[in-house]
């Protein structure tokens, strides 16, 4: 459902008047829309949400925005029958071009309205990611101020080469190109641009290694790294982190801290993985159920780790949290633990979930399989953590075929 209403703008100009704007509420996130009208608090009935008749143009500007009213709520009946689900950025910029409101806009503004509806949508991490291409194409063409047509082939190819110059990976260029190619899909989507402004008909991204080599730990690494007897809490800490994370299936460190008692389930816990939303269910084998017991929370907390100084924490906290505490409580002592154990790999707690599914694919269990154990929502990105088998894996398994 969505609700608006007509009111006025916190803040008043130099001359005292305030702005007229349009106050929308959906899925319990708002924004507002100025209509590019003033008039003074006094000349307003926040009632009506009118201008009063003390306004020298009352009459005209209560037209006007009966006119807005009217092409509003055709805007939402539109998206109802069709059944198109709809964001508040989509309405906005919908109306936008339905009032025939000047709809020249850049291609910044556009993306800068994704990103704080990503961020209002709690999705830190995803706006993050888009904060971060957009600030990389602001530097490359030396303003703020893009426009869509700015963005055409030419430019993209060099902003690739822009890219590779800074020293940037394969694969980060690859996310960055995509993000660029949804925010040009969602334009078009919202009718901010045509479809003749697409620059990736020509550019592929596909051309750009999406992944690179992911780093992970053999069986005979993971044995090693078990018994390897850490010589402070910190090396224990990071060597039992690790390998909770791969005994839980890749549970990503973010999901790990949030872990609740209520998930537990027996033998097992059950929880919704963050980025994805799918359930995840895992066996609690012997050796992560004595980690478990190692970190355990007080027992008023309803948290299963004692990892959190709160028991309400944010999405602002959680992120914080999990990345001060993977950088200089778990990755920077796992290089030191590698280098103990002469594995020369550079290893983050991340390459846990690499090295579980990895594992699994060199034990021949099928890419469906792997993709549900780690709460994947498609094949794709599956694949993305897998590396190919070396070749004594493969002749192992040609010779059982064959044989």
């Amino acid at each position: 459902m969505v609700s608006y209403t007509f009111t006025l703008a916190p803040k008043a100009n130099k001359t005292g008047e305030r702005s007229i704007i349009i106050s929308f509420i959906k899925d319990r996130k708002n924004t507002s829309l100025s209509i590019g009208k003033t008039c003074k608090e006094k000349d307003w009935s926040f009632d009506a949400c009118r201008l009063k008749t003390s306004h020298p143009n009352h009459a005209n500007l209560n037209k006007f925005i009966e006119r807005r009213i009217k092409i509003i709520d055709e805007i939402i009946d539109d998206f109802d029958k069709n059944g198109i689900y709809f964001t508040l950025p989509d309405l906005i910029n919908k109306l936008k071009t339905s009032s025939g409101q000047s709809i020249s806009l850049t291609y910044t503004s556009f993306h800068e309205d994704l990103i704080r509806n990503l961020l209002a949508s709690d999705k830190t991490g995803t706006a993050k990611v888009e904060k971060d291409t957009l600030n990389a194409l602001q530097r490359f063409f030396g303003k703020k101020d893009i426009s869509f047509n700015e963005l055409d082939y030419s430019n993209l190819k060099k902003f690739e080469a822009y890219c590779i110059s800074r020293g940037n990976r394969e694969s980060s260029i690859a996310i960055r190109m995509r993000t660029l190619r949804s925010v040009f899909n969602q334009a078009i989507r919202n009718q901010v641009i045509t479809e003749k402004q697409y620059p990736f008909r020509h550019y592929k991204i596909s051309k750009l290694k999406e992944s690179g080599k992911k780093e992970y730990l053999n069986e005979e690494e993971i044995e090693k790294l078990k018994k390897y007897e850490p010589k402070d809490e910190k090396l224990s800490f990071a060597k039992d982190m690790f390998l909770f994370s791969y005994y839980a299936r890749g549970i990503n460190f973010l999901d790990l801290i949030k872990l609740e008692k209520k998930f537990l389930n027996i033998d097992c816990i059950d929880y919704i993985r963050s980025k994805t939303g799918v359930p995840v269910s895992f066996k609690i084998n012997d050796y992560a159920r004595n980690i478990m017991e190692k970190y355990k929370s007080e027992d008023s907390s309803k948290f299963i780790f004692n990892i959190m100084n709160t028991e309400k924490p944010t999405q602002i906290y959680l992120k914080n949290r999990s990345k001060k505490v993977l950088t200089y409580y778990v990755n920077m002592q796992l290089k030191e633990i590698m280098k103990e154990l002469q594995i020369k790999k550079n290893i983050s707690y991340y390459c846990a979930r690499h090295s579980f599914a990895t594992v699994l694919k060199f034990n021949n269990i099928s890419i469906e399989t792997i993709r549900e154990a780690l709460g994947q929502k498609d094949i794709k990105s599956t694949m993305s953590y897998l590396n190919s088998l070396p070749d004594n894996k493969l002749d192992k398994i040609i010779d059982e075929v064959l044989k």
